[in-house]
């Protein structure tokens, strides 16, 4: 061997022996950096369809990050909340699910559609990883069915309020405090929420004493919805059901009103947006429904987490309110865990203190963890109303 090549060689070795040296003390030191550090991952759509609602979801987790760290962090360590865009993408959901394991995460908050956590919730199940959905409302989305019958996913968790939740609460208050009892209802058929929600209404109305004199189904999308308006006018009923999006809605109102149709219309979350009564007009005053949230509450916690968000520029909403909401969750299970790394163990202490969790206090109410990782909460009641200045929005009948 010439001594050139022998230098050349020798060189080599010494340059790839020093790049090892450097990625390990580059290791080292991102190891002693994270031990000082709760790492909470995140994965939601914050571009993409689906944006308003994931950037939404994220902010409000982000607020609720910065006043734990403001007040001591997590059993001594600082909190960092790292988070990803998803797009609302399947493919790309299970991705963020195996890259937030692989950097370390504690839990995940995410994702917030169902069809994404879906995708994802067995992946970070196997992983052994929290994953807790601020928006997922998929019958059924935290288990997996197993036989004859659905058994929890073990790292699978929802703190959304649940449709069976809200459909039977809106009922018993309109029945009790109204005296309601007789209602038509409304489902749009091409829409699978509306199909859902129905159900649940249906089941509602009939365990509660009350009957539904008349159904009627539209489309999402019809321009002319006149014709069921016309066969539920004179049915004699108390309020109309309406199990649909906002756009329908504020269509059902203005038919109603033309038609002189003075009952209420009720219905689900769907129809929380302004655009209700941007479209509606006057015709929205009146109409009744269910909610996760309301920045109306005169509870002090909503009225904090009002004004915080109100900084950000931005107003709170349910996503908001459910990701501030879900943040203080895991973290008070890690904190009843005594968690100070996110270890296996630390994760799965984490999973079994949340399956313990009973009347925890959140902007979004108290709620409670069942045995399918879901939360059980009661509902805003919410009616649209009209305000003094003329501007509309909505008063809280409960909650």
């Amino acid at each position: 061997m010439s001594f050139k090549r022998f230098l050349f060689l020798t060189l080599v070795t010494v340059m790839a022996v020093l790049a090892l040296s450097g990625c390990k003390k580059a290791k080292d030191k991102d190891a002693a950096a994270s031990a000082d550090v709760l790492i909470i991952g995140g994965q939601n759509p914050e571009t993409g369809p689906m944006a308003d609602y994931g950037s939404k979801t994220v902010l409000g987790a982000q607020i609720a990050f910065e006043e734990i760290n403001a007040a001591g962090g997590v059993n001594g360590k600082k909190v960092v909340f790292k988070h990803y865009d998803s797009r609302g993408d399947k493919t790309e959901a299970v991705n963020l699910t195996r890259r937030l394991d692989s950097e370390g995460s504690c839990a995940i908050i995410g994702e917030i559609t169902s069809g994404a956590y879906l995708a994802m919730r067995e992946i970070a199940n196997n992983a052994g990883i929290v994953a807790i959905s601020t928006g997922a409302t998929a019958k059924n989305v935290t288990e997996k069915k197993v036989g004859d019958k659905y058994e929890h996913i073990p790292f699978s968790f929802r703190n959304t309020l649940q449709d069976n939740d809200g459909a039977p609460s809106l009922i018993k208050y309109l029945m009790q405090a109204k005296g309601y009892k007789r209602f038509a209802l409304i489902t749009s058929i091409n829409n699978d929420y509306s199909v859902g929600l129905s159900g649940f209404f249906r089941d509602a109305v009939k365990n509660s004493g009350g009957v539904i004199v008349t159904e009627q189904t539209i489309n999402d999308g019809d321009a002319d919805v006149s014709a069921q308006i016309t066969s539920i006018k004179n049915s004699g009923v108390d309020a109309v059901i309406f199990t649909g999006y906002y756009q329908e809605a504020a269509r059902l109102l203005t038919t109603m009103k033309n038609q002189g149709l003075t009952v209420p219309l009720v219905g689900g979350d769907g129809f929380q947006s302004p655009d209700l009564w941007n479209l509606a007009g006057d015709a929205a005053v009146g109409a009744i429904f269910f909610a996760g949230f309301s920045a109306e509450s005169e509870r002090e916690n909503v009225q904090t987490f009002k004004a915080k968000m109100l900084e950000k520029g931005k107003e709170p909403d349910t996503f908001s309110a459910q990701g501030y909401d879900a943040a203080y969750l895991l973290v008070h299970a890690m904190k009843q865990a005594n968690v100070t790394d996110c270890s296996a163990a630390s994760r799965d202490a984490i999973r079994a203190k949340l399956m313990e969790i009973k009347d925890f206090e959140g902007v979004t109410g108290k709620m409670s963890i069942d045995a399918t990782g879901s939360a059980v909460k009661e509902p805003f009641i919410l009616e649209v109303v009209k305000k003094d200045n003329g501007s509309f929005g909505t008063k809280n009948l409960v909650q």
